[in-house]
């Protein structure tokens, strides 16, 4: 429902979002897996507003990057996407306890006065967020474009002004990116790209591989987009992506943010999970062409 991401986008409301992956258009098949919808989550929504996307790999990624979700939705107000999928939502296997060691939840509410604006313009595009009967002040939200104190306007001017203001958020929120998992050294000849649940798979073939010859990035963060994966990919002699949909959906989007084009990659679609052997074999074909 689109309409209600645009909301949370428009009155700066913080909401965390589940989506569990599966093969479409449509139904699909749907007791099977895919990775179809990262283009969803990042353009669901009318208009332009920032949004988080967070790709676990497995359970105690699940439980830790769902923790920081709620947290970065509500320190930065914004929709935050948590993509999983129809393998990793069935998957079941014996693993250690997950640390729970955890600090407080920071609150980012705050108390509000008798001037209170709830979308007052700041440089880092994040206003203070005041919930009814937290102070004096008067929360008022509006779905509509609106003024710095929440009623409805049309004027051309406050309306440039609160888009830039929302957009802002975006280099806040670099601050707080996830940065990837990197098994490997980082100058290998071949950089291997994944994210989401395809992470143990692609790390069991790169650890039979070996050497020093071939690293794995994993992106736990999938947008925005960690400054590690440029970075990577230009320290590398080839790059390949590994991922679960027909039209390699992270590689266009790493082509948009970076300009960086990367022809090699593995996709599977027909509904099936990624076989270690089948992701080795790959590997191992492309590292004798990389000599």
């Amino acid at each position: 429902m689109v309409e209600g991401v645009s909301l949370a986008g428009m009155i700066e409301t913080p909401v965390v979002i589940h989506l569990a992956q599966r093969p479409g258009p449509a139904t699909g098949l749907p007791t099977r897996t895919e990775q179809g919808d990262l283009n969803l989550v990042l353009y669901a929504g009318h208009g332009a507003f920032p949004r988080i996307i967070l790709a676990p790999g497995d359970i105690h990624q699940a439980f830790h990057l769902t923790r920081q979700a709620f947290d970065l939705a509500d320190r930065f107000q914004v929709p935050v996407f948590v993509l999983t999928d129809q393998y990793l939502m069935d998957t079941y296997y014996n693993t250690p306890p997950v640390d729970m060691d955890y600090p407080a939840p920071e609150s980012h509410v705050v108390t509000t006065g008798p001037d209170y604006k709830r979308y007052t313009i700041t440089p880092d595009g994040i206003s203070p967020r005041g919930i009814p009967g937290m102070g004096d002040g008067l929360v008022k939200v509006d779905s509509d474009e609106h003024t710095e104190d929440g009623s409805i306007t049309e004027d051309l001017d406050v309306r440039n002004q609160m888009v830039e203001k929302r957009l802002r958020k975006a280099d806040a929120m670099m601050g707080a990116v996830i940065p990837p998992v990197v098994i490997g050294p980082g100058n290998a000849p071949l950089l291997v790209i994944g994210w989401g649940s395809t992470y143990r798979v692609i790390r069991e073939a790169v650890g039979n591989i070996g050497g020093e010859r071939i690293a794995f990035m994993h992106l736990q963060q999938v947008y925005p987009l960690p400054p590690e994966v440029e970075t990577m990919i230009g320290s590398t002699q080839r790059a390949v992506i590994i991922e679960g949909n027909a039209t390699s959906q992270l590689g266009r989007l790493i082509r948009s943010e970076t300009g960086i084009h990367i022809p090699d990659r593995l996709l599977k679609y027909n509904g099936m999970q990624f076989s270690v052997e089948e992701v080795q074999a790959y590997l191992e074909g492309v590292l004798e062409e990389v000599g």
